[in-house]
């Protein structure tokens, strides 16, 4: 992730309104990573939003494990910002650079905005 993605990404108002951090990881999987992954995934032709679409998936089947969670949701997010990171700093495609960073950076807003709270 770095600052173009950061300053790119924008929240969902059913993310930013959430009443605490889970339940914006669930309006988050929902209203954002599964609706982009079902629009990408009808693409089938295009080799790009595939991936895309498919990276998103898989996020957002990661963060449900999260927002379930009965530990620490904080600290299972921060968990994923760096696995994310991690996809970002070693992407090997257009895709899976974008996803990572744009997902990253939503992500890293959505924590920041329930840190303090």
């Amino acid at each position: 992730m770095n600052d173009y993605h950061y300053a790119k990404a924008s929240l969902p108002r059913d993310v930013r309104n959430a009443p605490d951090l889970r339940n914006a990881l669930r309006m988050y999987i929902d209203k954002r990573l599964l609706h982009v992954s079902d629009v990408c995934l009808q693409h089938n032709e295009d080799p790009f939003r595939k991936e895309y679409g498919l990276i998103h998936k898989r996020y957002a089947n990661t963060l449900t494990l999260v927002a379930e969670a009965t530990q620490d949701v904080n600290y299972l997010t921060k968990s994923v910002i760096e696995w994310i990171s991690e996809d970002f700093k070693n992407a090997l495609t257009g895709a899976q650079r974008g996803a990572a960073g744009i997902c990253g950076a939503e992500l890293l807003k959505i924590v920041e905005s329930y840190e303090g709270r």
